[in-house]
């Protein structure tokens, strides 16, 4: 049997997909992804990563009307059989010439990350999270915390990095055993999902430090309110790591006015604790004042100017408030 998997996702591969090629390599069927006809594949299968891409995902189910389709863009609460589930990933299935051209920026740059990108373990070792946050998927889809994997089974043999995707690490009951393991076997980890700095704890702080992380470590202060739980955290943290090795993801458009959004990345810079800005999922074609702030933010605007002096924003902003009054 022929199978053929198509990716609707991000620059990661797509861990569902990588399972589903070792199963069917497992059964002697050979494997394709991406780029195939209706006449070269017996199945299909399909996964939305994304909710924006679920239109895609549609006009795919013409060509492929038998398609069996999954993903959290497509429904939450979607899920792999257990014997494809508990099969290892086939680190084998993306080339990194597949991955470069998912990626932005100059060809060799993009072939560099591509190449560290398909050469790391990915996976979970948890899944689920104890939190119920109003804006997240994952207690619908995955339910309370729970074990998945140990961190051996995670490895990728060609490098030494591993991409974590738990969703709440910090609140892991096994996260200090876990941290001590990806230490003592020198890995470079990426925890996707960030910490939950409103978890910390010293012992926690200094098993995170002893790691060698990918990038920033980094975390979300998702509402106004959770201030004080968040500076506890970012000073717990930057005990033994400087706030410049931090990133603070700021979620805008859900339950937040403009000013309060401001107001975090202004004391997060004040923290010297890079801000990150997020657009919730339902604002992400609405809201042009947003969309204008997050750029003013993510590329550093706001080190330079003052938000109101930013040019394409300061261009619209006139008629931007003539079609949304302040009340």
């Amino acid at each position: 049997m022929r199978v053929g998997l198509i990716d609707l996702g991000d620059k990661l591969p797509n861990l569902a997909l990588m399972k589903l090629s070792t199963f069917h390599k497992a059964q002697g069927h050979q494997v394709l992804l991406q780029g195939f006809t209706p006449s070269q594949v017996d199945k299909v299968y399909i996964s939305v990563v994304f909710t924006r891409l679920r239109k895609q995902a549609e006009k795919l189910l013409h060509i492929y009307p038998e398609a069996v389709v999954g993903g959290p863009g497509w429904d939450v609460k979607s899920t792999l059989p257990p014997e494809v589930e508990s099969c290892r990933p086939d680190y084998d299935l993306y080339s990194a010439e597949f991955t470069a051209s998912r990626l932005k920026g100059r060809t060799a740059t993009r072939m560099d990350k591509a190449i560290r990108i398909v050469n790391s373990g990915l996976g979970f070792s948890s899944r689920g999270c104890n939190r119920e946050c109003g804006f997240c998927s994952v207690p619908k889809n995955e339910g309370k915390l729970r074990q998945a994997a140990p961190i051996a089974e995670l490895i990728n043999p060609h490098s030494n990095v591993l991409t974590l995707l738990d969703n709440n690490l910090c609140a892991d009951p096994l996260a200090l055993d876990k941290l001590a393991e990806i230490r003592e076997r020198g890995l470079t980890v990426n925890i996707t999902q960030g910490i939950d700095v409103r978890a910390l704890t010293p012992d926690l702080v200094q098993a995170l430090s002893e790691v060698k992380h990918f990038g920033n470590l980094h975390f979300a202060w998702d509402q106004p309110q959770q201030e004080s739980m968040v500076f506890r955290g970012i000073q717990l943290l930057s005990n033994w790591i400087k706030p410049y090795d931090q990133t603070c993801f700021v979620l805008t458009g859900f339950r937040s006015s403009f000013d309060e959004d401001m107001m975090r990345v202004r004391k997060l810079h004040e923290k010297k604790v890079r801000p990150y800005v997020q657009v919730f999922n339902d604002n992400e074609a609405g809201d042009l004042r947003l969309k204008h702030f997050r750029r003013w933010v993510n590329l550093f605007f706001y080190k330079r100017m003052a938000f109101d002096d930013y040019e394409p924003w300061r261009k619209v902003r006139e008629s931007y408030f003539a079609q949304n009054p302040l009340f």
